[in-house]
């Protein structure tokens, strides 16, 4: 094991899953840590050394091992006798998934796969079963800021905000941290090494990638169609626009869409759906998984965030950042709860809205200024009287380092205490 490998704070979300439940798959797009956190959990720590489990590791990415998984299917899961079967790059052999289903059905013992996916395996052609009640799926993104930090105990700040007790001293936003994001290649280089390494990372998702997961079709569009969502930030997705831009119908839009989904490319903040007025604009936000992709795409660099002309753009790709770092620690939060965001017809307009499993609501503005004032959380005041019915917390994050309680409910953070908390 790499030790200067980061810490992945859903290796205990996986253990766990694996305890009780035959099938657990850990899904998440190409180069985010899968095959990493897939040998994490194959592994226990003993007096601080990690020794491997009774385990057989297999990758799909290898032409011979996948030859033998599409020629017998049936050996290929059985090939572990009794042990962890870990099979990297899942999707590339759909036929597998009744075999397992079969031998699940035979012996419902935990643990006996552990599948990686850089695609939805449910997306995939040729899947012949969800394997409902037999499996747990857990979304792996890139690094979070916590884990980048190398922090002992994952960062969770929607708890911490609940607890009360706000306090500590905060460092101001890095811009560079928004710009570079997490994929775990990509922060190990230079900036210029690490454009490289975004250019010939999408290159091929769009040559081989997505020609493959269309049995043969074409991702041609598929590169600029990633630009366009990259250059909104987390935006809102007008899809005759970019069929515009694209030169392409609607339909071919949402086939890309999709295709970029099924890849775990994209991220889609849904909106919050209640209102009191029914005047909820139902349209949802979308961006690409990791600020460090959008702000290759656009040809943005820590220079452009500095400059007048790039503060724009810099202000989007920021709140990207923000929901993209909450919607990481959603798995493996000790309060449990889901993202979404919230505008209506009449102008009101809520950049993140946090819902509880019990009804609270965690209502955040994201600034990427250093400093704010009353104007920078009036948004959070009209949320609140609109809905008194709701229990409504607010945070106003920015980029300095001030922090503050401004009313009982209502509080002004900066952005690293996300993961300084």
């Amino acid at each position: 094991m790499d030790v200067d490998a980061y810490p992945r704070f859903l290796e205990t979300a996986v253990r766990d899953a694996l305890a009780d439940t035959p099938v657990v798959v850990i899904q998440g797009a190409r180069q985010v840590g899968k095959s990493t956190l897939a040998q994490l959990v194959a592994s226990e720590t003993l007096d601080a050394q990690r020794v491997t489990l009774d385990a057989q590791r297999v990758t799909l990415d290898d032409q011979d091992t996948l030859a033998v998984a599409e020629s017998d299917p049936t050996f290929f899961v059985g090939q572990a006798a009794g042990a962890l079967l870990v099979i990297d790059e899942a999707q590339r052999a759909p036929n597998l998934i009744l075999p397992i289903k079969a031998t699940v059905d035979r012996d419902r013992r935990p643990g006996r796969f552990l599948l990686t996916g850089s695609a939805d395996l449910l997306q995939v052609k040729g899947v012949g079963d969800s394997l409902a009640g037999r499996a747990e799926t857990v979304e792996l993104k890139p690094l979070s800021q916590g884990e980048l930090a190398r922090r002992s105990t994952p960062e969770d700040f929607v708890s911490w905000v609940f607890l009360g007790n706000i306090s500590g001293r905060f460092d101001a936003l890095d811009r560079a941290a928004v710009v570079t994001g997490g994929y775990p290649e990509a922060v190990r280089r230079v900036p210029d090494r690490a454009r490289r390494w975004f250019d010939s990372y999408v290159e091929r998702l769009a040559d081989h990638d997505a020609r493959e997961l269309q049995n043969g079709g074409y991702g041609g569009h598929l590169r600029q169609l990633l630009a366009l969502v990259a250059s909104g930030g987390q935006s809102e997705l007008v899809k005759a626009k970019v069929a515009r831009g694209l030169g392409v119908t609607e339909h071919t839009i949402d086939v890309y869409l999709r295709l970029a989904t099924t890849m775990r490319l994209v991220s889609t903040l849904p909106s919050w759906g209640r209102s009191a007025r029914g005047r909820v604009v139902r349209r949802p936000k979308v961006c690409l998984n990791d600020t460090g992709l959008s702000a290759f795409l656009t040809g943005f660099t820590v220079g452009h965030a500095a400059s007048i002309g790039g503060r724009e753009y810099y202000g989007a790709l920021v709140e990207q950042f923000v929901a993209l770092e909450l919607e990481k620690q959603s798995g493996w939060s000790q309060e449990p709860f889901r993202l979404f965001h919230f505008r209506d017809l009449d102008g009101l307009e809520v950049d993140i809205v946090i819902e509880l499993a019990d009804g609270r609501l965690l209502a955040i503005e994201v600034k990427s200024a250093s400093s704010v004032t009353a104007k920078s959380w009036s948004s959070l005041t009209r949320f609140k009287e609109r809905f008194t019915d709701r229990d409504v917390t607010g945070v106003c994050l920015h980029a300095g380092t001030q922090s503050s309680r401004i009313q009982g409910w209502l509080y002004v953070l900066p952005i690293t205490a996300l993961w300084q908390h």
